[in-house]
């Protein structure tokens, strides 16, 4: 008797297996982040078509989620102690099919980006050579500390530049285009944080592994932290940006609150439920940034669907990254 037979792409079969644990590698939560920078970008730029938005939000989740499974398979190495189910995940799918899904990935955002214009495809090649490189030899920005945290602040930078460009401009003046990027390097420090011991063990330096201790490294973290704060204050004293957006220190009881869950966290397991709760933090900077900019109820039902998607992939525990390590539990029991 024959087998059930399944669609193929090249040689490597599709399964829903497959699906299922690309689609968990891929950080779904982490979309969010490009997709909003890319609609913020081209509201500030005056756009307000929603075919164009769906467009943009499209190709920005689709190279997020190629960024993300390079980066599992080229941290294969850290993650045997970090986030061995990842390691796992890997297995399971092997890098024929890893390789094949990149290349649907990519193709499919340069396909989907033609629709938005030539600036649009000039700022998504960038952004394609900063998520493969941002992983991969021989650049592997991720390696040194300041170019890992300047690649990873392109999650917001970007896309926010490529919103612009489907009005027609590229602004790199544009001071919401400085804020963003800036905010997200920042933010590039609290994720190294839950990784700072598997990192040590495997020798990889990162804005955490230079310090010798992890307490200096939160700490570093928690003042690099609340630097954009001065930067916001600063531009809009200087008249760069509206004074609507002051609005944004809203955020700094939740930013104190933060702030503390992070001094208070004892070992990897507190620091990736510091870093859980950072993410919110980060996508409410960016989700009350738009509202201020463009205060319509459009942006609000958008940024009320990214926080239900956020939280769905929260309470579902599809995200690649896992919060409760158990076993790093495991390990502390045995003798």
């Amino acid at each position: 008797m024959q087998g059930p037979s399944f669609p193929v792409l090249g040689s490597v079969p599709i399964i829903p297996h497959t699906f299922s644990i690309l689609f968990r590698l891929s950080g779904p939560r982490t979309w969010i982040f490009p997709s909003f920078s890319f609609i913020l970008g081209y509201a500030v730029g005056g756009g307000g078509l929603a075919s164009q938005i769906g467009i943009g939000i499209a190709v920005a989740s689709l190279v997020t989620a190629a960024t993300n499974i390079v980066n599992a398979y080229a941290d294969r190495k850290e993650d045997a102690t970090n986030q061995p189910q990842r390691l796992f995940w890997l297995g399971q799918i092997g890098s024929r099919q890893i390789t094949a899904s990149l290349v649907v990935l990519y193709s499919s955002a340069v396909v989907l980006a033609i629709y938005l214009g030539p600036l649009f495809i000039l700022v998504l090649g960038l952004g394609i050579l900063n998520s493969i490189f941002y992983s991969l030899p021989p650049l592997r920005f991720k390696a040194k500390p300041f170019a890992s945290l300047a690649s990873f602040s392109g999650a917001l930078g970007l896309p926010f530049l490529g919103g612009l460009g489907v009005g027609g401009s590229l602004d790199l003046l544009n001071p919401m285009l400085w804020l963003l990027t800036w905010f997200m390097f920042t933010y590039g420090t609290v994720k190294n944080l839950p990784d700072y011991f598997g990192d040590m063990k495997a020798g990889i330096r990162t804005s955490a592994t230079i310090f010798k201790n992890v307490k200096n490294a939160v700490l570093f973290s928690c003042t690099l932290l609340s630097t954009p704060f001065v930067l916001l204050v600063s531009f809009v004293s200087l008249g760069l940006l509206e004074p609507i957006y002051i609005a944004d220190l809203a955020l700094i009881p939740l930013f104190a609150f933060i702030i503390l869950e992070m001094l208070k966290a004892k070992d990897a397991a507190g620091l990736e439920k510091a870093h859980t709760l950072g993410f919110f933090y980060a996508i409410s900077f960016l989700l009350f940034t738009l509202i201020l900019t463009s205060p319509t109820v459009q942006s609000l039902v958008m940024v009320l669907g990214a926080f239900l998607w956020t939280l769905t992939v929260a309470k579902v525990s599809v995200h690649s990254r896992v919060e409760f390590r158990d076993w790093e539990k495991q390990r502390r029991k045995r003798p």
